[in-house]
């Protein structure tokens, strides 16, 4: 066989290989695009099947009037011996699973002076104690199981002259010359002199009586509305409702 004869047999051979090569890599592309979709159909079926077979999620929030979305705005105008302030809120769990609710003090305003609710360990407790006046955030239960009800609550109320208490000062509190002040010594509150030069040094560690913090809220509510036509009192709440997956 010479030389040109064996060239193109060579050259045949070479072209009926790379032809094998060229179906048989159309076939494994073809193969895997039709496994690639078979998984793409398999996986939106049971997605499907998945999300079709979770219960119906509703939760409703109203007050008195109308529906609510998750925060709430609260006001309150306030003075000694006010009759007690009540707002309920009902959270009616419409859907088919059982729900956990929760509430969070988002913002506390208290004559137009933001207090710092996150750096507060006990936000009840402090909204309870702190002041002259109490305010009272509850529910009546944590875990609404499906087609029932919770009630949450706002309750501001203002004892006039309570004996025998003491309330520390912040920065709701300034100065007046017509009060008494005191230091807390063990648990002994002790009268201490105060003036208007030595009071911001002092504050946080002062006290008023009773009936002096009545008089000073009585008294700055009073200006307060009467300047800025605003409650004394403002609170936003987070009302927090989830599934209850336990």
């Amino acid at each position: 066989m010479d030389l040109q004869t064996r060239k193109e047999k060579l050259d045949l051979l070479s072209k009926k290989l790379k032809k094998k090569k060229f179906w048989a890599i159309l076939l494994a592309l073809f193969t895997l695009s039709v496994n690639a979709f078979a998984w793409f159909v398999f996986s939106k079926y049971s997605e499907y099947q998945f999300t079709g077979s979770v219960s119906a999620w509703d939760v409703e929030m109203r007050d008195e009037n109308q529906q609510l979305v998750n925060n709430i705005i609260v006001s309150v105008n306030m003075k000694p011996g006010m009759d007690t302030f009540t707002k309920t809120y009902e959270i009616n769990n419409l859907g088919g699973v059982d729900a956990k609710f929760s509430y969070e003090l988002q913002s506390l305003k208290i004559l137009g002076r933001d207090i710092n609710v996150y750096g507060i360990q006990d936000a009840d407790d402090y909204l309870e104690n702190f002041y002259p006046f109490s305010i009272d955030l509850s529910s009546d239960k944590s875990l609404i199981v499906a087609g029932d009800k919770a009630t949450f609550s706002t309750v501001v109320n203002w004892d006039f002259e309570e004996a025998n208490k003491f309330f520390a000062l912040n920065n709701i509190y300034d100065y007046n010359s017509t009060f008494k002040y005191y230091k807390l010594s063990g648990t002994t509150y002790n009268e201490f002199e105060v003036s208007d030069t030595n009071y911001n040094a002092n504050r946080d560690s002062l006290y008023l009586e009773k009936d002096d913090a009545d008089t000073y809220f009585g008294m700055m509510c009073g200006d307060y509305q009467k300047s800025s036509g605003l409650d004394c009192i403002e609170m936003e709440i987070l009302l927090k409702v989830e599934q209850n997956n336990s």
